[in-house]
């Protein structure tokens, strides 16, 4: 990237980031097989990307469009949690040979999905709709840079990683397992993603690791609380939280090997 400057990178990522959002919706709406989580994986980039280059944007359109793109995403989550709890709960039942309990444990999450999902289409037709897709259409038009963009994109690029390294690393001294530690590697993920060099690929790989095993960690535990909350046999939600327990094996490594080999 020693020709490209910060603008052009960030022109070019935003882009790309706004079209995949603009071509999700259609699929996410028809309640196409894994579209909605693809949307909301989507939204997550474009937020993850503007804040991991804040410095590099306007702050007030950006904060506009981070906070737009936030309560959007909330909603596609909404439907795409009860979605993952239902695959995973009915995973679990196989495994442990109580498949007659899927009318009991399963339908119902089956059903707020389909309610959840309904509300999505729903607010599709609102003007806070609206307000988004005309946010959208004027980043896609220009994306509001500040003049420090304007500088190469290298040293630029290696700033913004180190410091979505730090911040994965800080939030990790306070405890490993932590929800910030979670969102943080997602934001390192999706920002080094969006650079595409061989070491920001190595960075998001890292952070897909930490983010992967603390999400699948997160997702078992919610789906134990389920089944505690319904009455599920014991057998089956000791299964679920010996799940969470192993999705943390090799986390502390995983952590250790970026602590120790981060620089850019």
């Amino acid at each position: 990237m020693a020709d490209t400057s910060a603008a052009d990178l960030l022109t070019g990522a935003v882009g790309v980031l706004l079209a995949d959002i603009r071509a999700g919706r259609a699929p996410a709406l028809a309640d196409e097989p894994d579209a909605v989580h693809r949307l909301r994986t989507s939204v997550r980039r474009l937020r993850n990307v503007l804040a991991g280059f804040g410095r590099y944007v306007e702050r007030r359109p950006a904060g506009a469009l981070r906070d737009r793109l936030a309560s959007y995403g909330a909603l596609l989550g909404a439907g795409r949690d009860l979605e993952v709890r239902a695959e995973d709960c009915r995973r679990v039942l196989a495994e442990v040979g109580r498949l007659d309990l899927e009318p009991v444990l399963v339908a119902p999450l089956v059903a707020a999905h389909g309610g959840a999902h309904a509300a999505l289409v729903d607010w599709h037709t609102t003007p806070d709709a609206v307000a988004l897709d005309r946010l959208l259409g004027e980043w896609a038009r220009t994306v509001p840079l500040t003049a420090r963009a304007h500088r190469a994109a290298d040293p630029a690029v290696a700033k913004v990683l180190r410091r979505e390294v730090g911040r994965v690393l800080d939030r990790a001294a306070d405890g490993e397992a932590s929800h910030e530690v979670r969102k943080s590697a997602r934001r390192l993920r999706h920002v080094a993603e969006a650079v595409g060099t061989d070491d920001a690929a190595r960075l998001g790989r890292l952070g897909k690791d930490i983010q992967g095993r603390l999400g699948d960690h997160r997702d078992a535990l919610l789906l134990a609380e389920h089944l505690w909350s319904v009455g599920a046999p014991a057998v089956v939600v000791a299964r679920v939280e010996a799940s969470a327990s192993h999705a943390l094996d090799g986390l502390p490594e995983v952590l250790a090997t970026l602590r120790g080999g981060h620089e850019i």
